[in-house]
């Protein structure tokens, strides 16, 4: 998002003058401060604070309040996968070959067979084998199998979830993008391009697509984008349908002479696998006869009969969930979803993963009467519960020291790193963010000043201040949590 040097200096200072903690001033008074502010007046807000020994409430307002939580709703599901999957389940992705292997000849088909595993080959995840490493393994483990031409076709099987990566409420303006990527049963580099643009000089021209990296090809993109002022920042959204093949690019970039970067969604991630994989043995002297498909392009037909040649495993589920609410990934959040469903015996689908999450709560006996569920994410407009129901959750997990270490912590880590520096809350305050437009959240758990281990929830739906002011007054309010 573009920021202003006023805006940031705005933000910076409002936040100083927020966090700076008045002793004559009750958290409870911080509270009512920025509820009763003008700007906010048409604004939902619900905020609870709890203490975490006793459950009593210290403070709130409208803590029953159904709202929109945003990626908030990350700590309830990367909580159930925790406890329904456990901290060690790794997902594992499968190379195997139908037919048989005649004087170097392979009479049969690779398939990549996908185990849900969202961070295959992500070029973001620390550990983990880039594109390139991974297609290598892939190319040595067929030469392993004594094969030097495939008679056949490499085909991505996404199977393992089904077709609905994307849940069926999500915006068409997030779809495009890497952030609204759906999960499958064969996800691959987190499921995302980076689409570089060259920046025109004039003011309304159209930027110039200069290609993706990788390549995605078959992907046919339509552009629609114009020239916007100097520092108007990244305004260009990319309109597509997942499984299909064509893309519009909408929007503004501002003005300039340089490469301009956004990132889209790859449409068919199975579809892709393939295609990276076969063009890869071809360029290494394995040639392969038939053009690569997807289990949704040849028709459902899936070996019966195969011989493994590769099983690849995935991080940890823990440093999966540490990814997810560090750098609130919603891939890795509707993987797990999905997994969490698939592993209660529903169908392959996010619904029955978001059923399966309403069980495990109300398992827990927690109160779920505020709650609706659409997505693992919290990227869908209709998620919604309280924050009663949040610091309920909270409560429940405190003990849970692994899955709290995966929280952002203010002044240090993910979208905390530069909140609340230089305050007493710095290092002393973990919690999740959550943002959709005209949405903001905040999560988590605090050491307050006077000892108390506290959880809270503060939510804000349906603002129409500048989002930087409200963020400002948020850690304000932030602050006063820690400060009591």
């Amino acid at each position: 998002m573009y920021r202003t040097v006023i805006g940031v200096l705005v933000m910076v200072g409002l936040c100083a003058q927020s966090v700076g903690l008045r002793a004559q001033t009750t958290l409870a008074e911080r509270i009512a401060e920025f509820v009763d502010r003008p700007e906010l007046a048409g604004a939902s807000i619900g905020i609870d604070v709890i203490d975490l020994a006793t459950g009593e409430r210290v403070a709130s307002h409208a803590a029953e309040q159904a709202l929109i939580p945003a990626s908030t709703l990350k700590l309830v599901t990367t909580a159930a996968a925790y406890d329904v999957l456990g901290p060690d389940h790794r997902f594992t992705t499968e190379l195997v070959m139908t037919g048989t292997v005649v004087d170097g000849t392979l009479r049969g088909d690779l398939y990549i067979v996908g185990g849900g595993d969202p961070s295959l080959a992500s070029p973001y995840m620390n550990g983990v084998p880039r594109l390139p490493a991974l297609l290598e393994r892939w190319r040595a483990a067929v030469a392993r199998a004594g094969i030097r031409r495939i008679e056949g076709r490499v085909v991505g099987d996404a199977s393992y979830f089904g077709t609905d990566g994307a849940a069926a409420d999500w915006p068409w303006s997030d779809l495009g993008n890497y952030y609204g990527a759906g999960a499958y049963g064969l996800n691959i580099h987190e499921n995302s391009y980076s689409l570089d643009l060259i920046q025109r000089s004039t003011l309304g021209t159209p930027p110039v697509i200069k290609g993706t990296r990788p390549e995605m090809k078959g992907l046919v993109l339509i552009n629609e984008l114009t020239s916007g002022p100097k520092g108007s920042g990244d305004q260009a959204y990319i309109y597509a349908a997942p499984l299909d093949d064509r893309a519009v690019v909408r929007g503004s970039i501002p003005v300039g002479t340089k490469r301009f970067t956004i990132r889209g969604s790859i449409p068919e991630p199975a579809l892709y696998a393939a295609r990276a994989l076969s063009e890869y043995l071809e360029a290494e002297g394995i040639s392969v006869s038939l053009p690569p498909e997807s289990d949704r392009t040849v028709g459902g037909v899936r070996f019966s009969q195969y011989q493994s040649l590769d099983v690849y495993t995935s991080p940890t589920l823990l440093q999966l969930i540490e990814r997810t609410n560090m750098r609130s990934n919603n891939l890795y959040a509707e993987a797990m979803l999905r997994e969490i469903g698939k592993a209660r015996g529903g169908a392959l689908n996010q619904a029955t993963g978001a059923q399966a999450i309403r069980d495990w709560l109300a398992e827990r006996g927690l109160p779920t009467a505020s709650l609706h569920l659409v997505d693992g994410s919290g990227l869908g407009p209709r998620n919604f519960f309280s924050p009663s129901f949040m610091t309920a959750l909270l409560r429940d997990q405190s003990a849970n020291t692994a899955w709290r270490s995966t929280l952002p912590v203010a002044g240090r880590s993910g979208s905390l790193k530069y909140r609340l520096r230089g305050t007493g809350a710095e290092g002393r305050l973990s919690a999740k963010s959550g943002s959709l437009h005209a949405v903001r959240c905040y999560a988590g758990y605090t050491t307050a000043r006077d000892g108390r281990e506290l959880a809270f929830a503060v939510m804000v739906n349906n603002y129409t201040v500048d989002g930087l002011v409200l963020r400002g007054w948020l850690m304000g309010v932030l602050g006063g949590i820690w400060g009591g």
